[in-house]
């Protein structure tokens, strides 16, 4: 991944590491026919990137293989975050790069049958954006020539088009307030009136990290006040009012800006030290292969190899 994550992508990152989480989004985003062919007890990380250098900056990289029912051969979901202010109608060739670098590497693992990626693609932007496949970039193609271009397909979940009502179907409610906020992340004034009413209701259904994540965004999205703040949530529950508070005195000690930025890199180095760990934890694997998998340094394999021999003295 690129040093610098943007806010949109380290919060969805966040949330769906959770192995939970990622479960009850698959089940929504994706189509009944394909759900339907999926064990999700059977959802575990992938753990690495299948994309170029050049890639990086436009995929959030968050990688799940799952078994199907049948149990003839396991299916790679992979989910592509794209969060520009304009749509991007070269996104089919991001995406068509994104899954021949899959299949590259699966070769590279020297299996004997290549297993199908799904990719879907998940915006949630100010503007319309229509979903394209890659024959449309093309003008004035007649079907011998559209011929030998590459015919694939994904899934494309506009969040910004989805009705609340349908978002509120999904059922997990920590799910359910997260794609909310992000539906609504560029509109301030319905962030800072419905925190209360549709936000904190989920809130208290995650996890420390996720609820720290979940604040995070929202306070970088909704900006105001520590007036404006007391006065929003003095009708929380007692619990999810001091997680609130906490979590923003945290922010205001060294300035919103600041705390927002530190505590989005704090998360994401807790989280590439985990996976590290992991992987450490196999003795399968090389530093060299470890960092290329968790995209870190060597330097950070390294340390978090050092830190887990200090543990075990």
């Amino acid at each position: 991944m690129a040093n610098t994550l943007n806010v949109h992508d380290t919060f969805v990152r966040s949330l769906l590491a959770d192995k939970q989480m990622a479960i009850d989004y698959f089940r929504s985003a994706l189509p009944a026919h394909i759900a339907d062919k999926l064990d999700f007890s059977t959802l575990s990380p992938l753990p690495g990137t299948y994309v170029s250098k050049e890639l990086q900056t436009a995929i959030a990289d968050v990688v799940y293989t799952c078994q199907r029912k049948d149990r003839r051969g396991s299916i790679h979901i992979s989910l592509l975050l794209e969060h520009k202010s304009a749509p991007d109608k070269y996104t089919p060739v991001q995406i068509g790069g994104y899954l021949f670098s899959g299949y590259q590497q699966q070769i590279q693992q020297k299996r004997k049958r290549l297993s199908p990626i799904i990719p879907v693609l998940f915006y949630h932007g100010e503007q319309q954006w229509e979903y394209w496949t890659l024959d449309r970039l093309f003008d004035g193609l007649d079907g011998e020539l559209l011929g030998y271009l590459p015919k694939f397909d994904y899934i494309y979940t506009n969040l910004r088009d989805t009705p609340d009502e349908v978002i509120k179907a999904v059922g997990n409610r920590f799910l359910v307030s997260s794609l909310l906020m992000l539906k609504h992340a560029f509109e301030e004034f319905w962030l800072s009136q419905n925190f209360t009413g549709e936000l904190a209701v989920g809130l208290d259904d995650g996890s420390g990290e996720l609820q720290q994540a979940f604040l995070i965004y929202y306070f970088n999205r909704a900006k105001f006040t520590p007036e404006q703040l007391v006065k929003m949530v003095k009708d929380l529950p007692l619990t999810i009012r001091d997680t609130v508070m906490s979590t923003y005195d945290l922010l205001i000690e060294k300035g919103i800006e600041k705390g927002i930025e530190k505590g989005i890199e704090k998360g994401a180095e807790l989280k590439s030290y985990e996976v590290v760990r992991n992987l450490l934890a196999t003795g399968k694997f090389t530093v060299s292969e470890i960092a290329n998998f968790a995209t870190v340094t060597e330097a950070f394999v390294k340390k978090v190899r050092a830190d887990l021999g200090k543990k075990k003295k």
